[in-house]
């Protein structure tokens, strides 16, 4: 029996939880299954990817239908940005590659046009969870900051040959949100080797659970940090739907094919109950929710492929392997016996199945190595696009009865070290390797300003590099690289109308001076302001005319266009759509592209008629600038100020928007065992 718990030691918030629900008040034992669900839970937000070969299948339907098969699956190919050649990536220079389309794909399991039908997890639920809204997550939405984090974390590091010290200096952290607590927890750890296990010696940040070890921080004499890397780990495979008794199977059979049986599939429930705490008045409520599970994964959609009922599964690499074998990479960065060198770091890393991007610096030395159980898959299938689950199709040393397979050796990661600088903003990681980043990312301003201080006999100092970082976290990316490209189109002919021209100098001078979204005498309101709501009104009605007539209603609607906008969550421009916009300018107007899109888009290759199309959007983005439409009745700058999620008793005071991790290290270490 352990001794009773001193509850004047813990954090005022334990008071205020229900004690059936707290981890540490009498009612609920700590066990080793609470530590493999929160490592499941991280695991599953910030430390894997793919899983969209469904969206992009219906993309695909839709191009095809709109342009033909050669020409549509070629307009399709654009918008997934399988591997731009002007994607910024991590490490600069070498071939990795991974994730991308074979030429000619065997295994295709596209559904009918107009069949498919997604499975939501179904859900039974009391009435005070009805009454909560809480539509299948928890109470009060608690997850929903979670689930927003699409990457948001950085890491600026410079090499010893360009630091004027002499030593190598590193900004990074990881953002996971803002919460009241904080999820993540600084801890010092410092412990010998014994037959129990190896040394300790770390300090740094974990996530509460999971902190055995220090996840991102520092040893004697190194440092390392993580940014998401999110490469495809996950596929969705199609199993076919049958009858155990051989009757003639329906799109709602409950059995399918795998490996020639008719199997029924797992049903998985899960009920969650809840009651008001001073934290969180949610009325008491409960929910149920099911799902169906398979030899491949988690039943997703069913539709008709080739006239025969099929499902849709997904297939996670870290699937019932969320723990092992990552806890050894988090040991061996404790251990300062084994973070000796850059290829220790390298060996460490490469145990964490998780997608990361890995960041190391000494006194001598920075290292990047993207990490991530990346499964093997054959050569001629495609892993974005679904696949028949078939035996001849599936991961290299697939057990379904193990879930494990093959995954790739370290030489085949992206890896690199002693770079002149690294950057990471969730960007692409290396040429070749991974899909879906276009010729626009957030990391270019890191970039921009890293050279700028580094250009010929110029040499970083750790408080620039610091200075880097927080002036491109106030950078709207529109502003910065993209805007540049719509004046230009514009300008091929005098703008006429004195509101337009007007708006469009006011665009200008934004631009030039670095088009921030900050507020730096901090009255409330941004400089520039003006030219920051024409902005915000104008893109989405400029995406439309700039796609939507040559793309059409339908596929225009299955491409993801999506502004990653100031909010709450701090995150944004985290998207590819500003390099869409950018690339396709930049054709139209005959300037230098490498890998050109299969067609300019904006005024079906017309400039003239390009610059109408965005001239009108204009005007009907200066006649929708109200608080109302734009910033849902807000000022513009409390619109996008940050705010803190409370799982605890006390929240905090919303905070000027930056777009930066939650937790950061600076790091300039000058010795070495």
């Amino acid at each position: 029996m352990r001794p009773p718990i001193n509850t004047a030691k813990l954090p005022g918030e334990y008071g205020v939880i229900d004690p059936s629900q707290s981890i540490c008040l009498p009612g609920h034992e700590w066990k080793v299954t609470d530590v493999i669900a929160i490592a499941s839970l991280v695991a599953g937000i910030f430390g894997k990817g793919g899983g969209g070969e469904l969206g992009a299948a219906l993309a695909l339907e839709a191009a095809r239908q709109r342009f033909g098969p050669g020409p549509g699956k070629r307009v399709w190919a654009d918008f997934q940005a399988f591997n731009d050649p002007e994607a910024p990536t991590t490490v600069r220079g070498g071939s990795f590659p991974y994730g991308q389309p074979p030429a000619q794909p065997r295994g295709l399991a596209l559904p009918d046009a107009g069949t498919l039908q997604f499975s939501d997890v179904a859900e039974s639920a009391s009435a005070g969870a009805e009454a909560s809204g809480s539509g299948g997550e928890l109470p009060g939405g608690m997850l929903e900051s979670l689930l927003e984090r699409d990457g948001a974390s950085n890491a600026l590091l410079v090499s010893a040959r360009e630091s004027k010290s002499g030593h190598p200096v590193a900004v990074m952290g990881p953002q996971v949100g803002y919460w009241s607590p904080e999820i993540l927890m600084e801890e010092d750890i410092h412990a010998p080797a014994t037959a129990q296990g190896p040394a300790i010696d770390a300090r740094g940040a974990a996530f509460p659970g999971t902190n055995l070890y220090v996840q991102l921080g520092r040893g004697r004499d190194y440092s390392w940090s993580a940014t998401s890397a999110g490469q495809d780990i996950i596929d969705t495979y199609a199993v076919k739907l049958c009858e155990p008794g051989g009757g003639t199977a329906t799109i709602n059979s409950d059995h399918y094919l795998f490996n020639g049986q008719c199997l029924p599939f797992d049903v998985l429930t899960r009920t969650n109950s809840w009651v008001p705490t001073p934290a969180d008045q949610t009325p008491a409520g409960s929910h149920t929710l099911t799902t169906l599970r398979t030899k491949l994964g988690i039943v997703t959609a069913r539709a008709m492929i080739n006239g025969q009922p099929h499902a849709y599964t997904r297939l996670r690499f870290t699937y019932f392997h969320e723990v092992d074998p990552s806890a050894l990479g988090f040991a061996d960065f404790n251990n300062p016996n084994k973070m000796r060198t850059p290829q220790e770091f390298m060996q460490a890393a490469n145990r964490i199945s998780y997608t990361f991007n890995w960041f190391y610096a000494d006194d001598r030395n920075i290292a990047y190595f993207n990490s991530g159980a990346n499964p093997i898959r054959p050569d001629d299938v495609d892993p974005n696009l679904p696949t028949f689950g078939k035996p001849a199709l599936l991961w290299q040393g697939f057990d379904p009865d193990t879930a494990t397979a093959d995954f790739a050796p370290l030489a085949e990661h992206a890896r690199t070290v002693n770079q002149n600088f690294l950057t990471s903003w969730n960007n692409r990681q290396a040429p070749d390797f991974n899909t879906g980043y276009s010729s626009v990312y957030r990391s270019q301003p890191l970039d921009d300003r890293i050279r700028r201080d580094i250009a010929g006999a110029k040499k970083m100092t750790l408080e620039k590099l610091i200075s880097d970082m927080e002036d491109a976290g106030t950078v709207d990316l529109r502003g910065d690289r993209v805007l540049p490209w719509i004046l230009n189109v514009i300008r091929t002919q005098p703008v006429a109308s004195p509101a337009r021209a007007q708006a469009l100098q006011t665009l200008r001078n934004w631009m030039a001076a670095g088009a921030h979204r900050i507020d730096r005498n901090r009255d409330a309101v941004y400089e520039h302001a003006q030219a920051i709501r024409i902005m915000d009104a104008w893109w989405p009605r400029l995406i439309e005319a700039q796609f939507k007539p040559t793309l059409g209603p339908t596929l225009f609607s299955r491409i993801r266009f999506h502004h990653d906008a100031p909010g709450r969550t701090g995150s944004s421009f985290n998207e590819s759509s500003y390099g869409y916009v950018q690339k396709d300018l930049r054709s139209l107007l005959g300037a230098s592209v490498r890998g050109p899109y299969s067609r300019v888009y904006c005024g079906r290759g017309s400039v003239s008629a390009c610059r109408g199309a965005l001239l009108v959007s204009l005007s009907n983005a200066l006649s929708n600038m109200s608080d109302g439409e734009l910033y849902g009745g807000q000022a513009q700058t409390e619109h996008d100020k940050i705010g803190f999620s409370a799982v605890g008793a006390i929240t905090q005071p919303l905070i000027p928007w930056v777009n930066r991790p939650t937790f950061q290290q600076a790091v300039e270490i000058r010795g070495h065992r």
